[in-house]
């Protein structure tokens, strides 16, 4: 009976969009309230049909040129589950670009989750919506989101050419988003720093996870799927990335191969936990696999909290114009990735000085053999060059480190001071003078004034703690950017002059914060997650007095 009730409410709902074809824009538009309850700048609101809307999100990075991406560090640092979602690199780049914003691409994905409401406006039934249909759209297979995402593209090329976005004769179109694409926005994309991009889950500052998400717990969901945008937006503005209902990608499930994605396309690719989700599983890499089928009825797979987000694409290439654009940046990317390689004796063949010996000792005509030997000397001189300009490079990041370093220490000590102050002295005298004031207007005045001085030492407090955090997030980024962009080895070899210079310099406490910015740097190289509460631990231990009298402490 229920397997019937299914194919008749599928049939009707057919039925029901031949009935209304073309009379869906004579509908009367949707209360905003049922499909962007929580407003905000940069909202894209697309129509639909029965009058109805999505509201999407830009999810930018920055990127120059057709072939540029974004490398994203997906997965969790943790081995707990590390061949399902552990450490991995991921790609992401968006089709979309803005003439008022060089220099960035983005790609456009759902701020809410599909409701039932405009899953219902798909498939033809034009009733007006509700709190109800604002619930989540759940027990639907990936094919028939993928059909709806269809069915929305092919609405809005009839019915919305212009609501469309495209780029450069291309139109783009409604699908379900890539797992580095979902993963890159719940993250927070580029609008937060790395060490928050890195953490489990996006920031959650005005609350506990449940002001976020709704989550396994009677204080949370309690069981029960929830009305979208209810809870409060992740940095991107997007809403119910994590908990509520799961959500369907547009790609197969792979396994975790040690960084990289296992050969075997598996089932699909299921993201972001749901209601069934515990708190501290909430996260931005949790993920599952739906099998595409179910073996007991053989009918496409669904799930009770199972639902999808949409987002918009953009062809690749669709014309001679862009191909051209494209071809031309990958000679150009070919052109320096083989010229640097053959400078430096990467590409396989050894020291391409020693080659070039080794031809011109060949050769009968001394001319021939003088003049290998003068491009011998040049490509000699290119390969030091290269060389020593990296290596200056390379010591100026380690110095900048050190000095980084030097200004977490700072801010961090100072903030211990000024909170040992307003804890241990300020705030207890206050509280005594509180209990001993007598009612007379010298006292009362005496009282107004600690209370005054209190609130300042508090806004010191609170000032040099947004201080501590705009450092720490520095240090970090310098950590990250040294670890991934030169090899260990090369690291290894640069960090005895640096730290020799220093001490040269009189400078022992930086050379100490290099010693300690390069274990960070050896550490988030070799383990996963940067902690820059722990390393702001660690920079605030190095330099005993010294660091302490730059902090203005008596130790």
């Amino acid at each position: 009976m229920a397997r019937r009730w299914g194919a008749e409410r599928w049939w009707l709902a057919a039925l029901a969009l031949a009935l209304t074809a073309g009379q869906v824009d004579a509908a009367e538009p949707w209360p905003e309230k049922m499909f962007n309850p929580a407003p905000a700048a940069g909202d894209v609101v697309l129509p639909m049909p029965c009058g109805g809307s999505m509201v999407f999100r830009r999810v930018a990075h920055p990127a120059d040129g057709p072939l540029d991406d974004v490398l994203v560090e997906a997965g969790d640092a943790g081995a707990a589950l590390s061949p399902i979602d552990g450490r991995r690199i991921e790609a992401v780049a968006g089709g979309f670009t803005d003439p008022a914003r060089p220099g960035e691409r983005y790609y456009l994905l759902a701020k809410y989750e599909l409701t039932e409401a405009q899953r219902r406006a798909l498939l033809g039934d034009c009733a007006r919506p509700t709190i109800r249909t604002r619930l989540p759209a759940v027990e639907m297979s990936w094919f028939d989101a993928v059909d709806l995402g269809r069915r929305y593209t092919e609405w809005l090329m009839a019915e919305a050419p212009d609501a469309l976005p495209g780029r450069a004769g291309m139109t783009g179109f409604v699908r379900l988003p890539t797992e580095a694409e979902w993963e890159y926005a719940a993250r927070g994309g580029a609008a937060v720093a790395t060490e928050t991009f890195l953490a489990r889950h996006a920031p959650m500052p005005d609350g506990p996870p449940s002001d976020y998400a709704w989550h396994q717990g009677s204080r949370s969901a309690g069981g029960k799927l929830h009305p979208v945008g209810l809870l409060k937006p992740d940095p991107l503005g997007l809403h119910d990335m994590l908990g509520n209902a799961a959500e369907l990608t547009q790609e197969p499930f792979r396994l975790n191969r040690r960084g990289r994605p296992h050969g075997q396309a598996g089932g699909l690719a299921v993201r972001g936990g749901d209601i069934t989700t515990p708190a501290d599983r909430l996260g931005s890499a949790d993920r599952r696999e739906l099998p595409p089928f179910d073996a007991r009825t053989g009918r496409p797979a669904t799930g009770r909290t199972i639902g999808a987000r949409f987002a918009i694409g953009l062809p690749a290439v669709t014309s001679q114009e862009r191909l051209g654009e494209i071809s031309a940046a990958w000679e150009r990317m070919s052109e320096a990735n083989a010229m640097l390689a053959r400078i430096r004796g990467e590409d396989g063949g050894g020291d391409p000085v020693a080659r070039l010996e080794t031809l011109a000792a060949g050769l009968p005509d001394e001319a021939a053999r003088a003049e290998l030997a003068g491009l011998g000397r040049e490509i000699r001189e290119v390969l030091a060059e290269s060389n020593a300009a990296r290596d200056r490079a390379l010591r100026a990041v380690m110095n900048a480190g050190a000095l980084s370093g030097y200004r977490v220490r700072g801010d961090a000590l100072r903030l211990a001071a000024v909170a040992r102050a307003v804890d241990e002295v300020a705030r207890p005298t206050l509280e005594k003078m509180r209990k001993q004031a007598g009612s007379g207007s010298r006292a009362k005045a005496m009282l107004a004034d600690a209370e005054a001085a209190v609130a300042e030492m508090e806004a010191r407090r609170a000032g040099l703690a947004r201080a501590l955090a705009r450092s720490t997030e520095a240090y970090v980024e310098a950590v990250v950017r040294l670890a991934r962009d030169y090899p260990s080895a090369v690291v290894a070899r640069q960090a005895a002059p640096v730290r020799a210079a220093l001490v040269a310099r009189g400078t022992t406490d930086m050379a100490e914060l290099l010693d300690v910015f390069l274990h960070h740097v050896a550490d988030f190289g070799g383990a996963g997650a940067p902690d820059g509460t722990a390393w702001t631990a660690d920079l605030t231990r190095t330099g005993g007095a010294a660091a302490a009298e730059e902090a203005g402490v008596a130790e």
